[in-house]
């Protein structure tokens, strides 16, 4: 939740930094539009229409824009990552509620590798990941045991309820995602 503000507050600021226009700066406004529209698709009640989807594919299918169909490609896959990360959160999390002890889902080890190994290729600290994987290994006791945990500054109490929610706003993300990101339109599947 707190990773997706901050994606989109990035969006924004990026947006805005590029007012002059200039044909360099116009292409980096589009993909910083592009950019927003894939946040857009996480958020709670999102809704892809064919209208964006064309808009957001209108001049990538030209041999010319490899270059930025290369760094959309990049940006989807670090997103598609980090849905992947939450949802293994709270995989795991609903398996120590069930185990009643701290349970790791394989998922998670997977996206954590595949999140650290981005990282380095692009030669950028991971401290902030081991950080963050500290922390939730440390919830995950908490969890267990039916006890609250701190997340943005507050205390919530993990259930099954909440969890298979945030199951189905990942899902549902992830899903939006995909759509978006295959450059013929299909429908939503409840369509």
């Amino acid at each position: 939740m707190n990773f997706r503000k901050q994606c989109l507050r990035a969006g924004l600021v990026l947006a805005l930094s590029f007012a002059a226009l200039s044909p360099v700066a116009m292409a980096a406004q589009t993909d910083a539009e592009r950019q927003t529209v894939i946040m857009s698709m996480f958020k709670e009640g999102a809704v892809l229409t064919e209208e964006v989807h064309r808009e957001f594919w209108s001049g990538l299918q030209d041999p010319e824009a490899a270059v930025s169909r290369s760094a959309m490609e990049r940006v989807a896959f670090a997103l598609k990552n980090n849905i992947e990360l939450e949802r293994a959160t709270v995989v795991s999390y609903k398996a120590s509620i069930k185990q009643r002890k701290p349970v790791v889902d394989k998922s998670y080890e997977s996206a954590l590798k595949t999140r650290l190994e981005m990282m380095r290729m692009r030669n950028l600290a991971t401290d902030s990941v081991l950080a963050r994987d500290k922390e939730f290994r440390d919830s995950l006791v908490a969890v267990s045991k039916g006890k609250p945990v701190e997340t943005n500054g507050t205390k919530i109490t993990m259930t099954n309820e909440l969890i298979d929610q945030a199951l189905v706003r990942l899902e549902a993300s992830y899903a939006r995602l995909e759509r978006l990101l295959n450059p013929v339109w299909t429908a939503s599947p409840g369509k």
